[in-house]
């Protein structure tokens, strides 16, 4: 029992520290800050989608990451 907890503490800590550097990225995007729009060359017509997709696997990887550490 105690192996199992150790690992969904840790995919779950995994899952929620990944969805918080999506969300992180998303602002950094969303306001152009160190010109990140050039380096990763993101169009400005497909911005807004992938700002959408970004945000909600960000969202969905937060809150299953808050689910794995809650279930214990």
């Amino acid at each position: 029992m105690k192996v199992k907890r150790i690992i969904t503490v840790t995919v779950g800590l995994t899952q929620g520290s990944i969805g918080i550097v999506a969300l992180i990225l998303v602002g950094l995007l969303y306001l152009n800050l160190l010109d990140i729009q050039t380096m990763l060359s993101v169009s400005i017509e497909l911005l807004p989608l992938s700002l959408l997709i970004l945000s909600i696997f960000g969202l969905f990887s937060v809150t299953s990451g808050l689910f794995l550490l809650h279930e214990h």
